[in-house]
């Protein structure tokens, strides 16, 4: 097989070293690999939106080091293949009216307008960016989404004119500009496209063929099949278990614990068991306002607008039922008008929970009557420890069984003012286990931490350069950060 590896970053581990695991697997099956990556000829990073010197740097040093440790018996390993190039097309558009015209940009088969927003929304930590402020990072992010899908196809077309057509591509993530661009441009090019991502802990890495981590026909469909092949497995449920109680035990296998800070068993000043408790777990928009239309909202514009609307309503048919609003913890740091707003929702019958409170979040979820959530696992959560979950929005469990579903505001309401019972646990089980359960074994990378482990047992850094080699990596910089 002809594999390439497109590799726009090599700054955060685990990505890169799955990159770099992923190639050394290829070439022990005798397989061709080719990186394609980035030397400073991107117009711009997701992860060195900044543009700081020393940290472009520590990318290109981290990659070159990475490179020169794959080995192959059979074929000369492709250290430098190709770097993207310091090109853009003349005829980009820049300039947006709103949100929504730079969501309706497209080029081609490439959807530019949702990978340049997800990109900036990431950075910012705002779902509704002002792009009049935020001019100069759209600019970029819209250059380097096309250098990506343009220079990802001319790399396809090539090989495949010249007789050694590639056979698939492996590319991080996809839902940002430059990820987007390749996935687009190999789905252009009728290219198997596999985008990795973090598995199931350190020692796993996820792989998704041809759609992004967030597809809402895919992921489901792959919760069931994972579910049904382990059919067999009598500690399939056990399993399952084992991720609901990690959560409550903060442990951190994937990403950080969000409720590692708070303080257990807590709950709010004045909770009374005796009224009806409804909590509701607001999610944090960032990741998923840029994925596509699916994950839309058919009913409320926003969170903000849903719960002011739902304290509103249940207060005039049942002013006794308390709301809490539990602010995702994931918002503490965040300042933009969304949350302005969230943090000034006022209503007699809600008690709002800042981001950075010290409330136990599944001390609220078992001590509350109902739970209401936008998609986050929580929801889901809440059907496992026996909770009746009410969900307003599109995710991943909804159609797993086991939660209330609300489709327009008068459903909303008539949930919250019933007496709900608790839906059935299997469909919690079989999300659970595919969380526990998800991606394949890295092989040559050992994951330390978060964020750290090491390739081959080396940990990889930039090392000191030579002076020609500490001279073209100069060059690169002043290519750079010129004036566009």
């Amino acid at each position: 097989m002809n594999i390439a590896i497109i590799s726009p970053y090599a700054t955060v581990v685990p990505h890169f070293e799955t990159e770099l695991d992923i190639a050394q697997q290829h070439l022990d099956q005798g397989d061709s690999v080719q990186f394609l990556h980035c030397l400073g000829g991107l117009q711009n990073c997701d992860f060195n939106a900044e543009r700081e010197l020393e940290r472009c740097s520590e990318c290109v040093g981290r990659r070159k080091m990475g490179l020169e440790m794959l080995e192959s018996k059979t074929l000369p390993v492709l250290k430098d293949c190709c770097s993207f190039e310091d090109k853009v097309k003349s005829d980009l558009k820049f300039n947006f009216d709103s949100v929504e015209d730079l969501i309706d940009y497209q080029i081609e088969d490439f959807d530019i307008g949702y990978a340049v927003l997800s990109s900036v929304v990431s950075i910012c930590r705002d779902p509704e960016p002002d792009l009049i402020e935020h001019a100069e990072l759209v600019r970029r992010f819209i250059k380097t989404a096309w250098q990506a899908y343009s220079q990802t196809k001319e790399l396809l077309q090539d090989n495949r004119n010249s007789g050694n057509a590639i056979d698939r591509v492996y590319v991080l993530n996809g839902r940002f500009s430059a990820m987007r661009g390749v996935l687009r441009a190999c789905q252009s090019e009728s290219v198997d496209c596999f985008l990795h991502e973090r598995g199931c802990d350190g020692g796993h890495y996820e792989l998704l063929k041809n759609h992004l981590p967030h597809d809402l026909k895919m992921i489901p469909r792959a919760i069931e099949d994972r579910w049904v092949e382990a059919a067999s497995n009598p500690q399939r449920e056990q399993i399952a278990t084992t991720w609901f109680h990690d959560r409550v035990n903060r442990v951190e296998k994937v990403w950080h614990s969000f409720v590692k800070n708070q303080e257990q068993d807590r709950l709010p000043d004045g909770f009374n068991t005796n009224l009806k408790n409804i909590s509701i777990f607001c999610s944090s928009d960032d990741e998923f306002v840029a994925i596509g239309k699916a994950w839309h909202n058919e009913m409320y514009a926003n969170q903000v607008v849903a719960i002011d609307q739902i304290c509103k309503d249940l207060y005039s048919i049942q002013p006794q039922t308390r709301i809490y609003l539990r602010v995702h913890p994931n918002l503490k740091d965040v300042t933009n008008q969304r949350m302005t707003d969230m943090l000034s929702l006022e209503h007699p019958n809600l008690t709002l929970i800042a981001p950075d409170a010290p409330i136990d979040t599944y001390a609220l979820l078992r001590a509350s009557d109902t739970i209401v959530s936008f998609g986050s696992s929580v929801g889901s959560e809440a059907v496992f420890w026996g909770k009746p979950s009410v969900l307003l929005g599109p995710c991943f469990y909804e159609k797993l069984g086991g939660i209330y579903r609300a489709h327009t505001h008068e459903e909303t309401i008539e949930l919250l003012s019933q007496e709900l019972m608790p839906g059935e646990k299997v469909g919690a089980l079989k999300y659970a286990y595919w969380f526990q359960t998800r991606g394949f074994p890295h092989k040559y990378f050992q994951s330390t931490g978060l964020f750290e482990g090491k390739f081959k047992d080396q940990v990889l850094y930039a090392r000191p350069a030579h002076a020609t080699g500490l001279d073209r990596i100069k060059n690169n910089f002043k290519r750079i950060f010129r004036p566009r």
